[in-house]
């Protein structure tokens, strides 16, 4: 009998783990040793391949539902594959121009830039995405800027000294002249730079309940700031779209599981949570992909699906992350390459509006 090298044999082995997770991918089928010996290995006999499949069993990388029938990847299975995934394969450049423009038609309108991040993450991946940002109720600031957008509206923009951008639109109802708002922001960035949200809240009523004299002909668009920044950031932080695709691809017996599942995305508190902690774990590994699959969700509910992360960053602070809920079966090779690109476009973004110049540095306003 000939006896193959080690490394051959682990070869042959690998490859036949990674067909078997991928045609049951493809077909949600258990996989037997006929169909690996007629496509995936014409060369080497079923009974080679049955005792290969029995060792992959007895590792727990694959198991059998059934006696007689073929077998099916296990979570340990996915991970493999993940992991190999990871190092060899790349979004193929025609891809990538074709979401980069999608992404571009979407976020032109800065104040939709998360939501419509996520919305494009479940349309192109047909599961469901999410975006998730740090809260900014801690954390110090470094600027705050006023842009006119059009009469009567001013996009306020926040940025801390992490890197998080916040930004949302103020209607005034009037016209500010542009020299106006740069003084109002200088002299509010004199006063609050450096300084947490919380004291610079304080600081700035102050000066609207004293009419202080820079702030004094603004005091409703200063008013109206001040109240937007003491909203709670929490029904913000977690963009969620396209829960509803994970059912058209649920089993029967995974649907009580994603009912649950849903449930908890709905609470929005535990998953921002879970959410949390993941970024914290990413950050302080320098990690910046991440696939969680099955039972190594910390969340009961999740175990028949994985979520694919990636972490945001600018500079080197982490910011946020964004990621793709699906089943354990998803097409890991299209959606890690997804999340890793649309995580990117999102990061530009991100950095656009922690470059931008404060109002006075330049005059492109008048």
């Amino acid at each position: 009998m000939r006896i193959l090298k080690p490394e051959v044999a682990k070869a042959r082995k690998e490859k036949i783990l990674r067909w078997v997770v991928q045609q049951y991918v493809e077909t949600r089928r258990p996989v037997g040793s006929q169909q690996i010996a007629s496509s995936a290995l014409p060369d080497v006999s079923s009974a080679t391949i049955r005792n290969i499949m029995a060792e992959l069993e007895e590792e727990g990388y694959l198991y059998q539902p059934h006696t007689s029938g073929g077998r099916i990847p296990t979570d340990k299975a996915y991970r493999y594959y993940v992991d190999y995934l990871a190092n060899v394969q790349k979004m193929a450049a025609r891809e990538r121009e074709r979401i980069e423009e999608a992404y571009d038609s979407r976020v032109s309108e800065v104040d939709n830039m998360l939501v419509q991040t996520s919305r494009l993450l479940a349309r192109l991946s047909g599961a469901a995405g999410f975006v998730y940002t740090s809260n900014v109720q801690d954390q110090r600031v470094q600027r705050l800027d006023f842009i006119p957008l059009a009469p009567g509206m001013i996009l306020a923009v926040l940025v801390t000294e992490s890197g998080a951008v916040r930004h949302w639109p103020v209607r005034t109802g009037y016209v500010i002249a542009p020299s106006r708002l740069r003084v109002l922001s200088r002299f509010i960035n004199e006063e609050v730079s450096g300084r947490t949200l919380a004291e610079a809240r304080r600081i700035l009523w102050q000066h609207v309940n004293s009419g202080h004299r820079e702030i004094a002909d603004m005091a409703d668009l200063s008013t109206k700031v001040l109240k937007d920044m003491e909203r709670p950031q929490t029904d913000n932080e977690l963009y969620v779209e396209g829960i509803g695709r994970l059912l058209e691809n649920t089993t029967e017996e995974d649907y009580e599981d994603l009912k649950q599942m849903m449930r908890v995305v709905e609470e929005r508190e535990r998953f921002s949570s879970l959410l949390s902690e993941k970024m914290t774990d990413m950050e302080k590994s320098n990690q910046k992909m991440n696939v969680s699959i099955g039972s190594e969700n910390e969340m009961k509910e999740l175990k028949n699906l994985s979520i694919v992360s990636t972490a945001c960053r600018v500079g080197d602070k982490t910011v946020g992350m964004i990621g793709i809920i699906g089943p354990k079966h998803m097409e890991y090779t299209r959606v890690m390459s997804l999340v890793n690109f649309i995580g990117g476009l999102l990061e530009s973004s991100m950095q656009h509006w922690t470059a931008l110049p404060q109002l006075g540095e330049e005059d492109d306003y008048e």
